[in-house]
């Protein structure tokens, strides 16, 4: 059967009252409009290969290989198109000659609506190479809480994947310890290692590809950010490049090339999953058919990324330069149980040092149901306090809320 030729560029309203050609073609056209949006007036928002540093191109075209392009819409006649997106192909099986491929991409791919929290049932994928060649791809994991999944697609070759890095978000303020890393860091001695080390102000490049008309590959550069994201799930980090609603699931990659984040869509910049938790979630899910997700009841943040008066109170009284920072305690949570308060440090975790917010998870992640002992640091105490700390797990009703801004989606037959 030829690959189906006409696709959307966005999420369509269910309720607008107009036949499936039109939508159709309404769809076609916005996918139009789309790309000359990122090839003409929105020059400064989305660079062109000329602003893209040289040294990042080569890493661009070594990651392109993987990315591809998503449409979910509605099994059945006319069936209309959903919502369209990227992906990233993260590993490739021979299975007695044919391949199995899985690709990594975001759930609001596959969400009844962006408000909801279960998946559409009569739900069809299409996924789209560089050369635009299409396979039907097959849903194999998914975690609603993170908003990520996993597909799978089938072919006669094999196919790239990407090189995935986790990142190590370790960060010390001793002025010492600080030459040591940015001497390491000059001789990109992390590259090696088994995490790369993000610190903020580090380029990025975030990656997509359009559907529609062509599949061509899309970049946007910006710089990894200690700034908040609005959205519900603390686990995000920030980015301050802005990319198209098509590059919803697609890779974030650092300037050796490797992913090291899943891509969601804000206004004003890239919120994105660190590759750590995103790898903690499909081992889960692929291990139990679910995803056990850890809750302690508190909002962190690095050390590092804390106010500067913060930063000197812990410094000059504890001579504590890697930690945790505690920003807000849930009433009637596991962490004020243990008597977490906010403003502490979390120093130690299970008799070891806490060295960022990302090592932290690792340890609640391969706890849940278990106590653990954690060591703070508070200024109204002079000693480390010694507490223990139940790793409770998430429950169905505290599902984070994905929301794509209202403004933001395609509107059908509107010029």
């Amino acid at each position: 059967m030829a690959p189906k030729k006409m696709t959307l560029a966005a999420c369509l309203k269910l309720h607008y009252n107009m036949a499936p050609k039109k939508r159709r073609l309404a769809g076609r056209q916005w996918i139009q409009k789309e790309e000359e949006v990122h090839m003409g007036p929105m020059k400064a928002r989305h660079p062109e290969s000329k602003d893209i540093p040289t040294e990042f191109k080569g890493a661009i075209v070594e990651a392109a290989a993987a990315v591809v392009s998503l449409e979910s819409y509605h099994a059945g006649p006319g069936g209309e198109t959903m919502f369209v997106g990227s992906g990233t192909i993260i590993g490739c099986e021979d299975v007695n000659g044919t391949y199995t491929s899985t690709i990594l991409t975001s759930a609001t791919l596959l969400r009844s609506s962006t408000e909801s929290n279960a998946l559409q049932d009569d739900i069809e994928v299409n996924v789209y190479l560089a050369d635009g060649k299409s396979f039907k791809g097959h849903l194999s994991a998914h975690d609603l809480h993170f908003n990520i999944a996993a597909l799978s697609i089938t072919s006669d070759v094999a196919l790239p994947t990407a090189r995935l890095r986790p990142l190590d978000d370790s960060i010390s303020i001793d002025p010492s310890e600080i030459q040591d890393e940015e001497a390491s860091r000059s001789f990109q001695l992390h590259r090696h290692s088994d995490s790369f080390k993000i610190c903020p102000g580090d380029m990025v490049v975030a990656l997509g590809r359009h559907c529609g008309v062509t599949h061509e590959l899309w970049a946007a550069l910006g710089k990894f950010s200690v700034d908040c994201c609005r959205f519900d799930c603390r686990e995000l980090f920030r980015a301050n490049c802005r990319i198209l609603e098509s590059g919803v699931g697609g890779p974030l990659i650092n300037r050796h090339g490797e992913v090291i984040g899943v891509n969601f869509f804000d206004v004003d910049c890239t919120p994105f999953m660190p590759i750590n938790i995103v790898s903690k979630c499909l081992k889960r899910f692929q291990e139990n058919r679910q995803c056990c997700r850890p809750w302690s009841g508190m909002e962190l943040t690095n050390l590092y990324a804390a106010r500067i008066g913060k930063v000197e109170k812990v410094f000059s009284r504890f001579n504590i330069s890697k930690g945790v920072l505690v920003e807000e305690v849930i009433k009637g949570s596991p962490a004020k149980q243990a008597g977490i308060l906010r403003g502490d440090v979390i120093v130690q975790c299970e008799k070891k040092s806490v060295q960022g917010f990302l090592e932290f998870c690792d340890v609640i992640w391969e706890n849940v149901g278990k106590s653990i002992e954690v060591v703070v640091v508070r200024e109204s105490s002079a000693a480390h306090l010694n507490l223990k700390l139940f790793v409770d797990e998430t429950s169905p009703d505290k599902v984070n809320r994905w929301p794509i801004p209202e403004s933001r989606w395609f509107k059908i037959g509107v010029n």
